[in-house]
């Protein structure tokens, strides 16, 4: 894959600053990865002149053929989808959604959150979903859903009580700009953003279509960056594992006078700490791998 850009012209996307250096190069489906530390803010991403998902014409098929083999969607992929649901949902419940009357999912996939949200709550449900298979299976449920977030807004003008973002924030080129856009244009004051992302410290993150990496830290600071308060963050790894924190998932609300110029609090030692997670997730894959690696498909 030919680099369209130079180092010089990275551009972090938490911090905006360009000083970085390589923390990992690998090829990911035929197409090499290159992975920079903001010496800045400590954060994670992918120059996206360098990253062929950059292109959102990626999304429309490329993306499914590339992880499942193919783009329609497979049976493992929707009993991870389902279980994640149901535990988003819980997590809503426990901590203050307690009506919704109009929500957005943005990667909405086969709708499988949509319909839980709305089966909870019998909130109208809107989605947006660039992958062609699954937004006709998610349409085939009775939901409405956009291939991308410009059309949606060129339609909808109603705002949302929740926007949702399951495993999306990693893929975005702007992960901030998107997160500031959802707040000023699509969330009502009152409303919930929930989002979920992989942990970098225990997930293995490398990936194509990765192009940001988050910890606890940096995902908090670039939250606090676009005007949200965070409510609660769990750390987990379900569906996927008991013993590792694979994931971030993080209830927040939009603040009413956000201050988009406060001082980012940078992080240390991030090459250590994911060297430290690696070597964690290794050792226990090894000890009891049962117990770290929970099954993908129901037990017959």
């Amino acid at each position: 894959m030919t680099m369209n850009k130079p180092a010089s012209e990275l551009h972090c996307p938490l911090c905006g600053k360009s000083k970085a250096t390589v923390i990992s190069e690998m090829d990911s489906f035929g197409f090499k990865v290159r992975y920079y530390l903001c010496q800045t803010c400590g954060f994670v991403y992918q120059n996206p002149g360098e990253s062929a998902a950059a292109d959102p014409a990626f999304y429309e098929e490329t993306y499914r053929k590339l992880y499942q083999a193919t783009e329609e969607p497979t049976a493992k992929d929707l009993r991870q989808q389902r279980l994640r649901a149901e535990y988003q949902l819980n997590l809503m419940q426990q901590h203050g959604v307690c009506r919704l009357w109009r929500a957005l999912d943005i990667g909405a996939s086969s709708g499988t959150l949509m319909q839980t949200i709305h089966e909870a709550y019998g909130a109208e449900m809107i989605g947006v979903e660039p992958g062609n298979a699954y937004r006709k299976l998610a349409e085939e449920k009775g939901f409405k859903l956009y291939p991308s977030l410009e059309q949606l807004q060129a339609s909808e003008t109603a705002k949302f009580d929740l926007v949702t973002m399951m495993h999306v924030l990693e893929h975005l080129e702007d992960p901030l700009g998107t997160l500031r856009e959802i707040r000023t244009h699509l969330l009502n004051d009152h409303g919930f953003l929930l989002l979920e992302v992989p942990n970098f410290y225990a997930h293995d993150s490398y990936e194509l279509a990765h192009l940001s990496c988050f910890t606890e830290h940096t995902l908090s600071e670039m939250l606090k960056q676009a005007g949200y308060k965070i409510m609660h963050t769990r750390k987990h790894g379900y569906p996927r594992s008991e013993k590792l924190d694979l994931y971030l998932t993080v209830l927040a609300r939009p603040q009413n006078e956000p201050d988009e110029n406060t001082a980012i609090i940078p992080e240390r030692n991030v090459a250590l700490k994911r060297t430290l997670g690696t070597l964690k997730r290794n050792v226990l894959s090894k000890i009891m791998p049962g117990k770290t690696w929970l099954p993908l498909e129901d037990k017959a």
